[in-house]
């Protein structure tokens, strides 16, 4: 009993002693990376502040706000930050100075061109992604901070710009040296995970393709929940490049592993789009018959039960792809030769169409499963000068851009005009954050939420003003005394900027605090200036948001529609486009503009519904138009060639101006030209074979009773293709 009653309080200890390891882990990898963020977001404001204090800086806030806004959770994000920020500095500094001299007794052309300026800037933060956005929108603002007060005393330019250009470099290197010496955080390992996420992600995408989940609702959340994964991984490998000195083919196999993260992704979304339609039109014995076709890529994808967690399994998926696609010819001879002998032509046309996309899914997932396999391995230059990695370019809406532009500058221009007819004592600082608000924010997803919090966090930041100008500064003795009065406002921020939901806040907060904190090298304290500057700032802020809401470009009705017609626009190019559009750029660029509009955050709104709809027909015709405009390459026949180009013609015409006429003159013009071929004897078996799948696919999307056509050019209802062209 003694024995067993030991072992029992052994295992009890035991037991506890794992499940407080297991806590302690997860807070060491959530709760414990907050607070070393914290940490180092504190200590690097500190070291700022001594140093320009040291120096006698004129305004030490200046680089407190530098550290706030570059400051990252990860290093290297840090340090890409840091870079644009210096660049975007330079630029807007040297265009300051620039305008002060032609214009220094000219205070309303002055106004002007800085107006133009930051015009032009807020349009480029839109043109532009990430760092490069971030330098663009520096740009804009830094004029206001050095031009502005320039335009009092033009004489001290030059002074002015020096002293701004040290203090931001104050911030800018505290950031950095903290945020690389103090528990540096690497990206390399989140690009790692990144990676492996979304092969899990996917491989569980394929593994839950079953005939029960073809009749759900498709809420299309999984497949635009990986419209982003491919920029967010660009955005991972861009910040990558200041952490360590990766070599041109690791980037260019990065490169290569988002394009055959796009060609499988939709393929397989084609191929799940079929198995809908069939499943819908009542073809059971064909979706069963595909089914048990694709059932071994399922299966493929799985190692030791699991999907690969790691390149180490990836690697044995790759193997089992491989031998899957050896025996490939077999299996499909046996899934043909299992089919019902009673099936229609259409029902056969519609299994080999399915076989041959599930052909493709299984060679281009062999493709991204290589490649991410051997992302860690080396690669020899021949083999990887053979497989292409395009680049994914830079895709955007000019009108868009345009109107940024003119919202930013129209910011700018206002509240010029209350400085100089209110005579506001406190104007520099308002028209400042005024175009902080109107540039930072305006490639957001959501700008006018983000406006919105940013309000909240200013008007929480002004009550933190208040109380440590007041209160806490009064009674500072010292730089310890000073340190610790400007503590709890900076954790208070820092700690809402590492939770997305609210960061926005956090930005708020920081930068009204730091604007306006009450030291210098002489403190002084003067609450009517404090009232004037708050109100100030709350009506800069707020004229920004209204701006935000008169031009909304993530959520009006216009912008939509202009999506809308932006992808309806690459299905036309690539039906009549000479050369045909690259496969990958047409789909980085839908993916793009559907990112960049939000539309892929925000799936479930109906709103945005039918922009996502869009989107996904594009990506399923547009791959099916340029896998037939390649194939039809090696076809020498002048019937057949015109036949197809005239139904691409009539496809192209459709997308142009979708209506019920030039829908059903699409499909009958398709479906004379598989009529065409199926009684054709110049073309090769394969060849024939390749251009019946894909016309009957393109014929089987446009038929769709639940296409994001059928709103705008219904059919009536047609139980067989062949009405339609007899009708």
């Amino acid at each position: 009993m003694r024995s067993t009653h030991t072992a029992l309080s052994f295992w009890r200890r035991a037991r506890w002693r794992y499940v407080l390891l297991g806590v302690l882990r997860d807070w060491g990898r959530e709760d414990a990376q907050t607070l070393i963020y914290i940490g180092k977001v504190l200590l690097a404001c500190m070291l700022a502040m001594w140093v320009s204090l040291k120096f006698e800086l004129e305004q030490p806030r200046t680089a407190l706000l530098t550290v706030a806004i570059v400051m990252q959770t990860r290093t290297s994000m840090v340090l890409a930050k840091s870079f644009y920020r210096l660049i975007g500095t330079l630029v807007g500094i040297a265009t300051s100075v620039l305008l002060v001299a032609l214009f220094a007794q000219e205070r309303v052309p002055f106004l002007i061109y800085l107006a133009l300026w930051i015009s032009f800037c807020t349009a480029g933060s839109i043109v532009f992604r990430h760092h490069q956005s971030y330098a663009f929108v520096l740009a804009g603002y830094t004029i206001c901070i050095v031009g502005l007060p320039a335009t009092l005393n033009p004489g001290q330019t030059f002074d002015i710009a020096m002293t701004r250009l040290s203090e931001i470099m104050v911030g800018l290197a505290s950031a950095s040296l903290v945020s690389a010496l103090i528990f540096p955080q690497g990206i390399s390992e989140l690009l790692r995970n990144a990676v492996r996420k979304r092969f899990r992600d996917f491989s569980r995408l394929l593994i839950n393709l079953e005939q029960k989940k073809l009749s759900a609702p498709n809420t299309q959340a999984d497949t635009l929940r990986m419209v982003g994964d491919v920029f967010e991984l660009e955005i991972f490998h861009a910040s990558s490049s200041m952490e360590s000195n990766h070599s041109r083919a690791y980037r260019q196999r990065l490169t290569l592993l988002n394009s055959e993260f796009m060609a499988v992704t939709t393929s397989f979304h084609s191929l799940e789009q079929l198995l809908r339609r069939l499943q819908a039109s009542g073809h059971p014995q064909v979706v069963t018959s595909l089914l048990a076709l694709f059932a071994p890529i399922q299966a493929a994808v799985m190692t030791h039960q699991h999907e690969a967690r790691n390149e180490d399994e990836a690697r044995q998926v790759a193997l089992t792809i491989n031998a899957l696609r050896q025996r490939w010819p077999m299996h499909l001879h046996e899934i043909q030769a299992s089919l019902p002998t009673t099936l229609s032509e259409t029902e056969t046309l519609d299994f080999a169409t399915g076989a041959e996309l599930s052909l493709r899914v299984l060679d281009e997932l062999h493709a991204y499963t290589s490649t991410y396999a051997g992302l860690s391995q080396p690669m020899p230059a021949s083999t990887l000068k053979n497989r292409q990695s395009p680049s994914l370019g830079m895709h955007f809406d000019p009108l868009a851009a345009i109107l940024a532009g003119l919202r930013g500058g129209l910011v700018f221009a206002l509240m010029s005009l209350l400085w100089i007819v209110c005579d506001l004592r406190s104007g520099i600082e308002a028209i400042t954050l005024a175009t902080i608000a109107s540039t930072l924010f305006a490639s957001s997803p959501s700008p006018s939420k983000t406006v919105r919090q940013f309000i909240i966090g200013a008007l929480i930041g002004t009550a933190l003003l208040y109380w440590c100008n007041f209160q806490l500064l009064t009674q500072a003795q010292g730089f310890t005394m000073l340190a610790l009065a400007l503590s709890p406002a900076i954790a208070i921020a820092a700690w809402l900027t590492t939770r997305p939901a609210v960061a926005a806040i956090g930005s708020g907060i920081f930068i009204v605090f730091f604007l306006h904190i009450g030291f210098n090298n002489v403190f002084a304290a003067h609450p009517i200036n404090f009232i004037n500057e708050a109100i100030a700032d709350l009506l800069a802020i707020m004229l920004a948001g209204v701006f935000y809401s008169l031009i909304d470009l993530t959520n009006g009705l216009w912008s939509r529609t202009r999506v809308a017609l932006a992808l309806r626009t690459l299905i036309q190019e690539a039906c009549v486009q000479t050369p045909p559009p690259e496969r990958t750029s047409l789909e980085t660029h839908a993916r793009e503009l559907l990112l960049r509009m939000g539309s892929a955050r925000h799936v479930a709104n109906a709103q945005d519904k039918e922009v996502v709809d869009w989107l996904l027909s594009t990506l399923e015709i547009g791959q099916a138009v340029i896998n037939l405009r390649q194939e039809l390459q090696q076809v020498s026949d002048p019937t057949i060639r015109g036949t197809i180009d005239h139904s691409l013609l009539q496809l192209s015409r459709l997308f142009a101006q979708p209506s019920t006429t030039l829908r059903q003159r699409a499909i009958v013009a398709i479906t004379s030209s598989i009529e065409r071929l199926q009684t054709s004897a110049s073309l090769t078996i394969a060849n024939s074979q390749q251009l019946l799948t894909m016309l009957h696919f393109i014929r089987g999307a446009l038929l769709d009773k639940h296409s994001v056509l059928t709103p705008v050019a219904p059919l009536d209802e047609v139980t067989e293709p062949g009405a339609l062209r007899h009708a």
